[in-house]
């Protein structure tokens, strides 16, 4: 069994978390909306920011959010209800590489579908195609949902 035939990926890029927590949310709430079951993973804990951003907006799915794990405890896959699996990362390289590795040896063995979304900061003199580029990333999530990273470079 292949794992490249269960596990999608997509890439992201972050100015400040702020910036990540603001992008992510719309994101979140239509995955809800669609019954998929979403797993943070964050170097940095995003979750007090998300609680003051939701705090100040009228989301009909605060509280499914707020029950996200938004910290940075890496938290096991317990539903086997069928439902879209929805892994989003965000940190360093070294992280996100390492929270793959750890997400793809727990599903070893299992034919379930899942996503992940690896979120990266983007910092000064960081080369965002030669990070597209080394981990084969063809679709990129942004503020208008999942895109083609192809048709972006087109436009």
């Amino acid at each position: 069994m292949k794992l490249e035939n269960y596990i999608q990926k997509l890439c992201c890029f972050y100015a400040s978390d702020w910036h990540l927590t603001v992008m992510l949310l719309p994101y979140i709430n239509n995955k809800i909306d669609e019954k998929s079951n979403i797993y943070m993973k964050c170097e940095n804990n995003i979750e007090d920011k998300m609680k003051i951003l939701l705090n100040k907006l009228k989301i009909k799915n605060e509280k499914s959010i707020l029950d996200i794990s938004w910290n940075s405890k890496v938290q096991e896959d317990t539903a086997s209800d069928g439902n879209e699996k929805i892994y989003i990362i965000s940190g360093d390289e070294d992280y996100i590489k390492e929270t793959n590795e750890n997400i793809e040896q727990f599903y070893y063995g299992r034919e379930q579908k899942i996503k992940i979304i690896n979120c990266y900061e983007i910092t000064k003199g960081k080369n965002l195609n030669k990070i597209i580029e080394e981990n084969g990333y063809t679709q990129i999530l942004n503020t208008k949902g999942e895109n083609s990273i192809t048709e972006n470079k087109a436009r």
